[in-house]
């Protein structure tokens, strides 16, 4: 029975060694955002749930992002609110003219907060940038068959992440750790997050969108 003992709790502390070593292993391969909140004042209060400022980048372009490295350029900006208990979210387009992104991406990332904040009228919890090839990347992995062109308005933006988010959180995803860890990996590799923005923080996110399907994620362009 000791044996029996020992033997589960070495393969206990080993499984929760390989999940803080995989956990860390995704964190690294995300970029920071440095002073993403430095210097804003007179924000709208925060609200229940989580809004995040998602910044979607391309490379190369007309204007590169001052605060990303490697040259890219502003495709679209998009606020991301998360409900409380994690059952659904809403994406909305943030009402950028095109002629605009590059000006946006040449400012600090805190400009971007507070533009967002005043267009929308909504607190910004956490800056997320992602490289728009990574939704390419996914769609791929999971066999969507959705193309996208760089310049396109808020609705072509929407109808191809729609199809994407179908392909990549169907409901059997829980039951397919490899599935879920490349889902996980190719999503990291391509983000970059402002520095508030802890692991521990970002683990429980995760775990409050371990339901979330694509069918419970709306689209909304917000008005100007």
């Amino acid at each position: 029975m000791r044996r029996l003992l020992a033997v589960a709790a070495l393969l206990g502390v080993l499984g929760v060694a390989a999940a803080v070593g995989l956990n860390l292993h995704l964190a690294s391969g995300m970029g920071r955002i440095d002073g993403a909140f430095d210097g804003l004042d007179e924000r709208p209060p925060p609200a229940p749930g989580e809004t995040i400022l998602m910044v979607g980048t391309r490379p190369g372009g007309s204007g590169d992002v001052s605060w990303l490295p490697g040259q890219q350029s502003v495709e679209s900006v998009m606020l991301v609110e998360v409900d409380p208990d994690g059952r659904s979210a809403r994406v909305e387009s943030v009402p950028v003219p095109y002629d605009d992104l590059a000006e946006l991406g040449a400012r600090p990332a805190s400009a971007a907060v507070a533009a967002a904040e005043a267009t929308a009228g909504r607190h910004v919890d956490h800056v997320l940038a992602i490289d728009w090839q990574t939704f390419a990347e996914l769609a791929a992995e999971n066999d969507v068959d959705a193309t996208y062109r760089y310049g396109s308005g808020p609705v072509a933006q929407h109808d191809y992440l729609r199809l994407v988010l179908e392909g990549t959180l169907h409901a059997e995803l829980r039951k397919q750790p490899l599935a879920l860890y490349r889902a996980l990996r190719t999503t990291a590799s391509g983000v970059a997050i402002d520095d508030t923005w802890s692991v521990a923080e970002l683990d429980l996110l995760v775990l409050r969108l371990r339901d979330l399907r694509s069918a419970d994620i709306s689209f909304a362009a917000a008005a100007r």
